[in-house]
């Protein structure tokens, strides 16, 4: 998703709700099953599964309070001339600045160069033996090699007709049953840049048939809610999507296993394995799931410390209509249902219509809010 500089600050925080990377299940996907591809002698790495799999989204979470993280998660690698002469740009990010400006390279994303970046923290964490920082850095490096592998993270048609949250979130959502990631044997990288271009230029193919399988399903059923036009999207496009998922998984385990070579191949003490945790040391609000739900959905969030905390649901007007949660809650992670149909939650004791709705979690520290949308 590409938003010009010019808009202020509140659109990108709205638009940055509405459109994410791959919806928070397809990045949980990929980098749950990332150590299906570890070689034997990354071993003592398997027990990652499990944390890279709940941080996968820690990167799309910070945009709400980043505003640096923002152009980390797209490349519109199609608004640059040179990629229409020859299918490539500079790798250099300084030359590329030097070509177009600063503004306009930030307003057509920096996916591939905040993953070097990404990958080069990593390999600075096994080299100082810091497993927490590493496992959590290899998260975030699993959300930007997963949306440089979502083709419409790679487009100026990055959003025609609203297709982009229905092939990413709402299909996904439907199918995930449906999608294997098998894991294959890992590549040692010889050159971080080639390679992360490499997949970019390859994925980018992928663009005009996401888009033309959306015009094929709306023909098939014009309502882009109805189940009839789901099944027929998955139908033309699940194929390369599991594909494309599947690459992402190994892409990010390849990175993994050459930044962990790059730094001598550090092996983890039986101490240091017990002291790899599930690190919660910021306020993040989830995506809730499923989404679009009906009647009831759940919403997860973690705090990194006791306190007061709400969760209310608002309308699209901003009139708040249900509060979910406010109480003193303990530090960690919380997950609470939601129910249209749930009388008592809503202020004027009314049962919620079709539509969009927004949840906010507060705190004395922290605010969020991200959409939900209710289909009855």
């Amino acid at each position: 998703m590409k938003i010009k500089t010019k808009y202020s600050t509140a659109i990108i925080l709205l638009l940055s709700i509405i459109f994410v990377g791959w919806g928070s299940t397809a990045h949980k996907i990929i980098n749950q099953n990332t150590t299906l591809s570890f070689p034997p002698q990354m071993s003592e790495f398997l027990n990652w599964s499990s944390i890279l799999a709940q941080h996968a989204s820690d990167a799309d979470n910070r945009k709400s309070s980043d505003p640096t993280e923002y152009p980390k998660h797209f490349i519109d690698i199609d608004s640059y001339p040179e990629f229409i002469s020859t299918g490539r740009i500079s790798q250099s990010y300084d030359s590329v600045v030097t070509l177009h400006g600063s503004s306009f390279v930030l307003d057509e994303g920096i996916l591939p160069w905040a993953t070097v970046a990404a990958y080069d923290t990593l390999k600075n964490c096994f080299i100082r033996r810091d497993w927490n920082k590493a496992v959590l850095t290899a998260a975030d490096l699993g959300h930007y090699v997963a949306d440089a592998n979502q083709p419409l993270h790679l487009t100026l048609k990055y959003n025609p007709g609203g297709l982009h949250s229905r092939y990413e979130t709402t299909m996904i959502n439907t199918y995930q049953n449906q999608i294997q990631i098998k894991g294959d044997s890992v590549q040692f990288i010889s050159n971080i840049p080639d390679f992360v271009f490499g997949y970019i230029y390859k994925n980018y193919i992928y663009v005009d048939s996401v888009i033309n399988d959306d015009a094929a399903a709306k023909a098939y059923n014009s309502d882009t809610k109805s189940s009839q036009y789901y099944q027929k999207l998955w139908e033309l496009t699940g194929n390369f999507t599991i594909k494309l998922l599947n690459k992402a998984s190994w892409n990010l385990a390849s990175l993994i296993y050459t930044a962990w070579k790059d730094a001598g191949s550090p092996i983890p003490s039986a101490t240091d394995i017990s002291g790899i945790k599930n690190v919660i040391n910021t306020f993040i609000l989830y995506q809730n799931y499923p989404n679009p739900f009906n009647p009831s959905t759940t919403i997860k969030y973690q705090i990194p410390k006791s306190g007061m905390v709400q969760l209310k649901v608002y309308n699209i007007l901003g009139r708040e209509v249900a509060t979910i949660v406010n109480e003193f809650q303990t530090a960690g992670e919380h997950s609470v249902q939601f129910s249209s149909d749930n009388m008592l939650q809503t202020r004027n004791h009314q049962q919620l219509s079709s539509g969009v709705y927004f949840y906010q979690l507060k705190s004395s520290e922290f605010i969020e809010t991200k959409k939900l949308l209710l289909l009855k």
